[in-house]
């Protein structure tokens, strides 16, 4: 009988003498099936898990273990040390081992074993890295980075004001369409991660670069309306990741930035200048899309910085002030 039951099965398939798929091996695939048709994950996202599994069911047979129940959290543990020993970055290594969480976890949803067993590993400690922020100054250089009256330099700076005054990522600029934009509430609605939608606010100058680009070039571009995106290529389709990364990188060059700056930094400078201007962090959180507020608290650390740095330059203590006499 032809099943995808995590029953254990023989080393070949009868009359192809091919290695027979395990147990392991048939949920993986049915769990990347449901990545793609429940939980709506990218495809990078879906690349990703199946080289870390792959490379964890590989690991288990291996051991001789082919099937979901017979995994111990010891496996994983050593599934855990191989990938360090190997030379592996413990992100990289993190990453895997959140992989293999997430698979059992499924499988207990779906009542294929009775416990996980990657619940109780831990992975790698990982150093606190603080993302990249520009001040305002240099983010206002940016903005201002596109020179000219041309049609790309109008459609660029209608990009860096939407990147950096709605805080999105690459992908949900891209992915942006006119129905998207409510100019009478200054609001945008974006599509997230998982295809979670949230309303992000912009300003006026968010408002008047992208009223220039909507009503001037693009609408040229476009004159039978045919291109829902707001982002046009020359091409007359909507801008690809790459497509906006240059964009950016572009800018960065013009304004002797290039090496410090990527789509991701204005999505940063977004939260922390808006924290250091003294922004709830629930409500950041709401905007960046963060299922989590603990996701959102990195930005807090930059805020202590900021304050840190504001404290040296002007407690008399610790600029250097004279004292009165």
């Amino acid at each position: 009988m032809n099943t995808l039951s995590p029953g254990r099965s023989g080393s070949e398939n009868p009359g192809t003498g091919r290695p027979k798929a395990s147990g392991l091996q048939r949920w993986i695939e049915r769990y990347l099936d449901h990545l793609v048709l429940a939980a709506g994950r990218s495809a990078n996202t879906l690349l990703s898990y199946r080289r870390d599994l792959v490379r964890y069911e590989s690991f288990c047979v291996q051991r001789g273990i082919a099937d979901p129940d017979d995994v111990t959290p010891q496996t994983i543990g050593e599934f855990v040390a191989s990938l360090t020993q190997v030379g592996l970055a413990a992100a990289s290594v993190a990453r895997s081992l959140s992989a293999v969480k997430n698979f059992h976890r499924y499988l207990l949803r779906q009542d294929v074993c009775k416990q996980n067993p990657a619940r109780p590993v831990a992975g790698p400690r990982l150093p606190r890295k603080l993302p990249d922020v520009l001040s305002v100054r240099q983010m206002q250089q940016l903005l201002a980075a596109p020179p000219d009256a041309d049609p790309d330099s109008v459609r660029d700076r209608a990009i860096l004001a939407i990147l950096y005054g709605c805080g999105l990522r690459v992908s949900e600029a891209g992915g942006l369409v006119l129905d998207d934009v409510d100019f009478d509430h200054r609001f945008v609605r974006v599509r997230g991660k998982g295809n979670r939608e949230r309303l992000v606010p912009f300003g006026a100058l968010v408002s008047k670069a992208l009223r220039v680009y909507l009503d001037g070039p693009r609408r040229k571009q476009d004159r039978n309306g045919q291109a829902d995106s707001v982002f046009l290529s020359r091409r007359k389709q909507g801008l690809s990741r790459m497509g906006l990364w240059l964009i950016v990188r572009k800018a960065a060059l013009r304004v002797g930035l290039a090496g410090r700056v990527s789509p991701h930094t204005f999505r940063h400078s977004f939260a922390t200048h808006l924290i250091e201007g003294g922004a709830d962090l629930r409500a950041v959180q709401m905007m960046l899309g963060h299922q989590s507020v603990s996701t959102t608290q990195i930005y807090t650390h930059l805020d202590r910085a900021h304050l840190r740095r504001v404290h040296r330059q002007f407690h008399p203590l610790e600029a250097g002030w004279s004292r009165p006499h």
